[in-house]
């Protein structure tokens, strides 16, 4: 009676002791994806590639993390003492110890043999598994063009061509991770009948007692306990190690957050020093060395065809885009080495297609954080959004950036995103194709409010083909052939004049006033 009860008071303090294993692993599991989250985010902010790896990078994560809220993990923890099990099983008999030791270095060969197997197969099912998914993801955001010439077929084919290759991988995997924890389980449960068999012929010798065949067999179901475990869990083992050397060769040390000291209001004076763009994929820049000074209330327009570099000036000006060589100051400090969370107050930036984030049409205003409505509405009033957002169904409460929610069309979200970059009072303001999507009382008023900003001492640049726009700027950027030339806007549209009115931005430094 008291040994039953010693034995079930020790049962429950294992059970005790389980549960708090398993807790410290959903504590791991959030401490990690709060580590390595942090690090995603910031290569996310610091590499303009890295905005095309950020959901495969967080889906990886998802993996490291299921790692250890599955549980997947303890195994190994459990591993190192199955020596001691091993040499319990030789104090019982050298027989004994001799066949548990055998047959655990056999199925931890199975084991190694089962990672060497499928590791190569499993990184390869995910690649394509992962090409899958970013082909559903691009055909989402394009849905009405693809259903509108008709390539919906073709785009099922390609995405079911990536899944097969995948599936076939897969099916190769599961075929050999199942025929590995066939073997071993077969092999743990014939380990366990010699065990038994060896201890009753010891015991029929009187070299051990009877009681050592139930102690033999219940102390080589421990030493063995976790290989068995670690090789039918094998793929998720394999999958969170891949998982885990993908990230580490993604993110490096110096990706962690650093601290920071939050500067005032720089000047309004965008500072231009050799600066030369280029993309990747080209052995030439793509806009050569060139350098300007832009002062308080400049309003420049970015002019020249398709392909040209105007994009990528904005976004190297916007603090987005490393340039190729040169730099980029505002009020004196260096746009790219200023961290960004502290100098995006500074800056608004209006990409050419605008996409507002999962969340309010006022919380897409206030940059997702908790501002004052006056701000809000102060931010959407300069821009003239006020009258269209009241007209969405909830106002500035509805809900936008959701896939099938919100339903706002290409012009309205161009005036939230304008709204959003003039909130906070930046000091520059960069545009690109800001009335492309707007129909023209719309147009004309934004080009009246880009105007009084530049008024207000904002300094504004502006990529556009529109000419109306063009009139309302004090000077143009006019990239050809690599080259920066720069003018003045009457001279520029001086049809008589417009290659006289131009002059190259090269390493020279050019001030540019404020707009007339």
């Amino acid at each position: 009676v008291w040994i039953t009860l010693i034995a079930v008071f020790l049962l429950g303090i294992y059970g005790v002791a389980e549960l708090g294993r398993r807790r410290a692993c959903n504590l791991a599991a959030e401490h990690l994806d709060e580590i390595i989250s942090e690090r995603v985010f910031a290569r996310f902010d610091r590499e303009p590639r890295a905005g095309e790896t950020l959901p495969n990078d967080l889906r990886v994560l998802s993996r490291i993390r299921g790692f250890f809220q599955n549980h997947t993990v303890l195994p190994f923890f459990d591993f190192p003492f199955a020596p001691l099990f091993l040499a319990a099983m030789f104090v019982i008999h050298p027989l004994i110890g001799l066949l548990g030791l055998a047959g655990g270095a056999a199925l931890l060969t199975l084991a190694i043999t089962a990672e060497a197997t499928n590791r190569r197969v499993v990184e390869e099912a995910g690649s394509h598994s992962s090409r899958a998914f970013t082909l559903a993801s691009g055909l989402s955001r394009q849905r009405s063009a693809i259903v509108s010439m008709g390539l919906t077929r073709g785009a099922l084919s390609k995405w079911r061509g990536a899944k097969a290759q995948a599936r076939e991988l897969n099916m190769t995997a599961t075929a050999r991770e199942g025929a590995f924890t066939s073997a071993t389980r077969a092999g743990r449960q014939t380990l366990q009948i010699l065990i038994l068999g060896a201890g009753g012929a010891l015991a029929i010798t009187q070299q051990v007692s009877p009681g050592a065949i139930v102690a033999g067999s219940i102390i080589l179901s421990r030493a063995i306990g976790p290989i068995d475990q670690i090789v039918g869990s094998w793929r998720g083992i394999a999958g969170a190690r891949s998982a885990w050397v993908q990230l580490s060769n993604a993110i490096a040390e110096d990706d962690a957050p650093t601290a920071y000291t939050p500067l005032p209001k720089p000047d309004a004076r965008l500072s231009l020093d050799r600066l030369s763009i280029t993309v990747p994929g080209r052995s030439q820049p793509l806009i050569r060395p060139f350098g300007a000074t832009l002062e308080a209330g400049a309003m420049i327009a970015l002019i020249g065809g398709n392909g040209c570099g105007k994009t990528s000036l904005l976004q190297a000006l916007a603090g987005a885009h490393v340039p190729n060589s040169g730099k980029v100051s505002l009020g004196g400090r260096d746009l790219h080495d200023w961290p960004a969370e502290d100098r995006g107050g500074h800056v608004g930036y209006v990409p050419q297609t605008v996409e507002l984030l999962p969340g309010t049409v006022s919380e897409n205003i206030a940059r997702m954080s908790d501002a004052e409505p006056a701000r809000i509405i102060e931010a959407a009033r300069s821009v003239g959004a006020h009258d269209m957002i009241l007209g969405l169904p909830l106002g500035y409460d509805t809900p936008v950036g959701t896939p099938g929610v919100g339903g706002l069309s290409a012009g309205q979200r161009q005036l939230i995103g304008l709204a959003r970059a003039v909130f906070g009072d930046p000091v520059l303001i960069l545009l690109d194709e800001p009335t492309a999507n707007l129909d023209p009382m719309t147009a004309h008023k934004t080009v009246a409010c880009l105007r009084a900003l530049a008024q207000r001492g904002l300094i504004v640049v502006t990529a556009t083909h529109d000419i109306k726009l063009i009139q309302a700027t004090s000077s143009v950027f006019v990239i050809q052939d690599g080259g920066v030339m720069m003018a003045d806007t009457a001279r520029y549209l001086d049809a008589s004049r417009p290659k006289s009115a131009q002059r190259p931005a090269t390493s020279q430094i050019t001030s540019i006033g404020a707009v007339a």
